[in-house]
């Protein structure tokens, strides 16, 4: 029996109450990572590639109706790695 897959952390959460599916948040990502049917005003445009946000934020800040929230993991709100280590050697 093999071990159960985590689930991927979604990045971007997408109100439908406020969503009024502009495409602006399909077209502004830089990472080609949300898709909207053009002029579909029935469907939310749909994250499809979650795992690969870089976290960036445009989705958000172009939102007319601020649908559009960014959620951050824990481990990248507290992270206790210290920057030498995530960089390499500091250079003078």
């Amino acid at each position: 029996m093999s071990a159960p897959e985590s689930a991927t952390h979604n990045p971007i959460d997408i109100d439908p109450g406020k969503c009024v599916r502009c495409d602006f948040c399909d077209w502004i990502c830089p990472g080609d990572l949300i898709y909207h049917e053009d002029g579909n005003k029935e469907k939310l445009p749909v994250v499809m590639y979650p795992d690969e946000c870089w976290y960036c934020g445009l989705c958000q800040s172009i939102c007319p109706a601020d649908a559009i929230t960014i959620i951050f993991p824990e481990e990248m709100i507290h992270n206790k790695t210290d920057v030498v280590s995530l960089l390499g050697k500091v250079v003078k």
